[in-house]
């Protein structure tokens, strides 16, 4: 059997950048336990029957699904036997309603990119805090409920920010974590196809609208950085903001970090 590589994807048929995040180093000297954390795109990409089965052998627990109300409702979930699907929005406005990513109704228009671009920079700095989504999975991992799957729809942003505190919680260097995201860019291929055809027939010419699709289906550095610079202006220490947003102190953030690195 093929040794799964550090931040490869997971071999599935028809569910592009479904990862996990066990192999990298962390505190230690030791490394992120494998079979424990995933992240990937809305499972309903999982329908052939090899994905299904590849799916159900992972043993995962929970299935955490970050999208909003109306991203659920246009692809929810799949229901597989032993796991329990845990819908809640990690994405809100600066009024707690739901920000929902319409990518067919965003991308006919190039007033709708800018204002998903807008929505998806703006989002990053603000979802690190109160985000009642990361609370829950947190309290799993807490309470070692693993394995857990955390998603989103493409599984870049929501999902890219969630395993980067995962990572960073476990002592894993900022520069593993940083390319651990930016793999979503060699792993979403397909997705930026899809995304360029939905541009093109929306009358755009294909050379820009494959760069538009580059830019709402990849990810970008300064994305999550902004995300981990507003934790850093905000709190002195990482794992002050961990004791302060999900009650992490440091007695247990010790024991979660035996409990997940080997």
């Amino acid at each position: 059997m093929k040794t799964q590589k550090t931040g490869e994807p997971l071999p599935f048929e028809a569910c592009e950048n479904f990862r996990e995040l066990g192999g990298y180093p962390g505190c230690g000297g030791k490394t992120v336990r494998r079979g424990v954390f995933y992240r990937a795109p809305a499972l309903a990409n999982i329908h052939t029957p090899a994905d299904v089965q590849r799916f159900c052998a992972l043993g995962i627990r929970k299935a955490f699904d970050f999208r909003s109300a109306l991203e659920r409702a246009d692809a929810p979930d799949p229901v597989f036997e032993g796991v329990e699907n845990i819908a809640v929005s990690a994405l809100i406005d600066e009024n707690g309603t739901e920000i929902d990513f319409d990518l067919e109704e965003m991308l006919r228009t190039r007033e709708g990119m800018q204002r998903m671009v807008q929505q998806v920079h703006e989002g990053y700095a603000r979802i690190p805090f109160g985000n009642k989504a990361y609370r829950r999975m947190f309290d799993a991992i807490r309470a070692d409920e693993v394995p857990i799957l955390f998603h989103c729809t493409a599984g870049k942003d929501r999902t890219g920010v969630a395993a980067a505190l995962i990572l960073k919680m476990l002592g894993v260097s900022d520069a593993d974590i940083m390319a651990d995201y930016l793999r979503t860019n060699e792993c979403r291929r397909t997705g930026v196809q899809q995304v360029c055809r939905m541009i093109e027939a929306a009358g755009h010419p294909h050379e820009l609208a494959m760069q538009l699709a580059k830019l709402a289906s990849g990810v970008r550095a300064e994305s999550l950085q902004s995300a981990l610079d507003a934790i850093a202006q905000r709190y002195d220490s990482y794992e002050r903001y961990l004791e302060a947003e999900y009650g992490i102190e440091k007695t247990e953030l010790e024991q979660i970090r035996e409990r997940y690195l080997e």
